[in-house]
């Protein structure tokens, strides 16, 4: 079995890693940035896109409060998927037990 790892937020964890390895992380240190990946530029879309990095063309920068909030949304979005594959798996163990 092979397992895909999730691509979408391993490419915005290295966005992010990215603006923060340059100090870009305020409207008064941005910078140019053109992923030469294209996972990565499909990244740094979603991201633009939900408020996370910010400013224009070649002057961009990492808003961190954003990207708490985003990850803290993921984090929860994740939890909640796999208490109700637990309560599932409990479940479905409980009906084959009861025979």
């Amino acid at each position: 079995m092979n397992v895909v790892p999730p691509i979408r937020p391993i490419a915005e964890n290295r966005v992010v890693a990215h603006l923060r390895e340059y100090g870009a992380v305020s409207a008064k240190k941005p910078m140019g940035y053109a992923p030469s990946r294209l996972t990565h530029a499909r990244a740094l879309k979603r991201l633009r896109e939900a408020g996370v990095v910010k400013g224009g063309d070649g002057a961009l920068y990492l808003d961190e409060a954003a990207w708490d909030a985003r990850r803290g949304k993921r984090r929860r979005r994740a939890f909640a998927l796999l208490t109700v594959a637990g309560a599932g798996a409990a479940l479905a163990a409980l009906t084959t037990l009861r025979g």
